[in-house]
């Protein structure tokens, strides 16, 4: 009998609580089922430079009259009318928050209908780019200029995370044009660039994959060889610039020469005696002349230089690299070309062609880097020009 007792005395407690409990959600029971307005669908976020760019769907809902979107934990936000005439075919609506902070946000996007109400909410995170950004990126650069009588070549260093080049030149016509390099190219041909022309470019970073706005580095105005290398058999070439006669042409200076050790070779004066088969060599038997070498030229006169042509010791292969400096007044000079050889017999020379003639009177051959160092050889220098 007192099991009975115990038993009944709990069920009539618990059906007291339940009771109490049935009167603390009666107040949401009365209010009924809520009925959202629509909410955004498919939202995505598209950084830019100190402003972020939001796309999502709208459905049919006639209730939806503008949109909301918080962010900084709600603590920011803004609103706006949603034109449904701006929808696009794909059903997607664009807003742009622009003058933005740059940063890291997690955004919260609403629809609001014409009493204020507010549908579920779509989290959204995204990012914006600025200063901070733009200081971290470097931009590409240009490894080594390549110029030939038809065509540069630009050979480009590391893409990084850049991703692309807008690059501008002058080319044959006068006229500014612009060409667009993608950062997976390496090598970069222009088969209409003047000797000498100017260029510059800009190097272009997406911060992601989608972003709303690209940054643009600004690298210096520059300029293209004024010269490139031929083969040294240019004469044809260049019917208006003859070979220019060389036989009051006089050696003044060079830093050594082989007086004994060649037998009738060796000496300076042989780069001009327009005889290929002898050649000038650096002193090497009474002391080891050590590079640079050089040999210094009077023309006589002041003369128009188109090209100069340096041949190599016939059936040798010390020469490596040597440039020319000329000069109107033996104290002023400027460098205008250099050549590089390999360390094979042919070719046995290399022309340095100037984009526009030079004046001159004097001329400096520079010999910088031997294959078999210290020593080099010479047999001839040209010149293409006008008196």
């Amino acid at each position: 009998m007192n099991r009975n007792i115990i038993l009944y005395c709990f069920s009539f407690l618990f059906l007291l609580a339940c009771d109490g409990m049935n009167d603390n959600i009666k107040e949401y029971l009365d209010r009924g089922e809520i009925n959202y307005i629509g909410r955004a669908d498919s939202a995505t976020a598209m950084g830019g430079i100190n402003r972020i760019k939001f796309m999502w769907k709208i459905n049919t809902d006639p209730r939806i009259t503008s949109g909301k979107i918080y962010w900084n934990d709600k603590q920011d936000s803004i609103s706006f009318p949603i034109d449904r005439g701006l929808i696009d075919k794909d059903g997607y609506f664009t807003h742009i928050l622009d003058d933005m902070p740059e940063g890291t946000f997690i955004f919260n996007l609403y629809h609001v209908g014409m009493d204020n109400s507010l549908s579920i909410g779509y989290e959204i995170p995204g990012t914006i780019y600025g200063d901070i950004y733009k200081s971290t990126l470097s931009p590409r650069k240009i490894k080594r200029v390549e110029a030939l009588a038809d065509k540069v070549n630009l050979y480009w260093g590391d893409a990084g995370s850049s991703s692309g080049i807008l690059f501008t030149y002058t080319n044959k016509t006068g006229e500014k044009k612009t060409i667009d390099i993608p950062a997976s190219e390496t090598v970069t041909v222009i088969d209409d660039y003047v000797l000498g022309g100017e260029y510059y470019y800009k190097t272009m970073f997406l911060p992601e994959k989608d972003a709303l706005d690209q940054f643009e580095l600004d690298s210096p105005v520059d300029k293209f060889p004024t010269y490139y290398v031929g083969d040294g058999s240019l004469d044809d070439n260049f019917p208006e610039y003859p070979k220019l006669d060389r036989t009051v042409w006089k050696i003044i200076d060079f830093s050594s020469e082989e007086p004994t050790g060649e037998g009738a070779n060796g000496r300076a004066a042989l780069i001009i005696d327009n005889d290929p088969s002898t050649f000038w060599h650096s002193e090497w038997e009474a002391t080891t002349a050590q590079l640079p070498h050089y040999i210094s030229i009077d023309m006589n006169t002041v003369k128009n230089v188109k090209c100069v042509t340096i041949a190599k010791r016939q059936s040798n292969t010390d020469l490596k690299t040597a440039h020319i400096e000329i000069s109107t007044d033996n104290h002023s000079w400027e460098i205008v070309g250099k050549v590089e050889f390999e360390k094979t017999e042919n070719p046995n020379a290399r022309t340095i062609v100037l984009g526009e003639t030079k004046k001159a009177r004097y001329m400096k051959l520079v010999i910088t880097e031997s294959h078999r160092s210290p020593s080099a050889s010479i047999s001839e220098v040209y010149v293409l020009g006008t008196e």
